[in-house]
């Protein structure tokens, strides 16, 4: 069985939600929904349009919790380890919160990371044969990085194509939000496996995906520049913390 064959395998055997697993999901797409769509930017509140608005932001916030999380189980799956997406009940709460506080003016994405799980019958034989720092890393990277390309996606549809401007606009706004947070090197969130495999990878992939999210915002869509500011800063980290260590 060549290696496509046995990914198709791995996934048609073992790529599934778990009844808990989508509980808290769906409590994390619910969160985020509200959060993103708590603020339908009317006038005066209309319960339809508000409503409205909240579909919108609910499908969007789908498609980019899904493109992350199905990312990092298929390659988890790839390197016979299961993913599993457990949700941060306090970082929900202090979601919904901010939100609630700050009028949805506010954007706090706490909704909580992956766990891997060790498959030893897909693992047997393997050099580093359990689960280590390593490979929980770079597998949570893989994440943040499926979400850079399609803000990018959604970015050229709306800033260059001007195809639906509005609607891909919101879309690459929620999928940049998310993707930061996710870097963030705090308990529950996927930045701190990043963080903890490599310093000097993690500072890396953040100011280069960070770089990213502010160029386009200035209508400057590169990642060749995004890469080169990131090694900029991946050299600035090294000479000014690491190479004193």
């Amino acid at each position: 069985m060549g290696v496509m064959g046995e990914l198709y395998f791995r996934i048609k055997r073992h790529l599934r939600y778990s009844e808990g697993e989508k509980k808290q999901v769906f409590a994390a797409i619910a969160v985020m929904s509200f959060v993103f769509g708590f603020n339908d930017n009317a006038k005066t509140f209309q319960l339809s349009h508000w409503a409205a608005h909240y579909l919108a932001v609910l499908f969007m916030v789908a498609v980019v919790f899904f493109t992350y999380d199905l990312t990092q189980k298929l390659m988890a799956l790839k390197v016979g380890y299961r993913a599993e997406f457990k949700a941060w009940p306090t970082g929900l709460v202090i979601s919904i919160v901010v939100a609630l506080l700050s009028g949805g003016r506010w954007y706090v994405i706490l909704p909580g990371g992956i766990m891997l799980y060790h498959m030893s019958i897909l693992r047997l034989g393997k050099f580093r044969y359990g689960l280590n720092i390593g490979t929980q890393g770079w597998l949570s990277a893989t994440g943040p990085l499926a979400l850079l390309v399609l803000g990018t996606f959604f970015v050229a549809l709306s800033k260059q194509l001007h195809f639906l401007p509005s609607f891909f606009g919101e879309f690459a706004k929620i999928t940049f939000i998310f993707m930061i947070y996710q870097l963030l090197p705090i308990p529950k969130l996927n930045g701190l496996n990043i963080f903890f495999w490599s310093r000097m990878t993690y500072v890396f992939i953040f100011s280069t995906l960070l770089a990213y999210v502010v160029l386009q915002a200035a209508h400057v869509y590169s990642w060749v520049l995004s890469f080169i500011i990131g090694l900029i800063c991946w050299i600035l980290y090294y000479v000014l913390f690491e190479e004193k260590i």
